[in-house]
């Protein structure tokens, strides 16, 4: 069953939440997730806000890429001060 995870970001800086992504990707990739992708909302309540939508393949897989997450705590960090969490 795969696992899939959603987080939402407001940044007013795109190219650099898109590097961000790219380098988060390789990391998240890199310890089992299936993919990690960005995308931004268009319309709506949330238009212009993006959207990270990570899959794993098994709550196994979940937990080894959440246990070795500490190695892109960087990232994580970087996105988040970037959205102005």
């Amino acid at each position: 069953m795969a696992i899939v995870q959603f987080a939402r970001f407001k940044s007013d800086k795109p190219e650099e939440m898109i590097k961000t992504a790219r380098q988060a990707k390789a990391i998240f990739e890199k310890h089992g997730a299936e993919f990690l992708r960005l995308s931004r909302f268009h319309t709506g309540l949330w238009a212009g806000e993006f959207l990270v939508t990570t899959r794993y393949a098994s709550w196994e897989a979940y937990g080894k890429v959440r246990y070795s997450h500490g190695q892109g705590r960087g990232i994580v960090a970087g996105a988040r001060a970037l959205a102005g969490l």
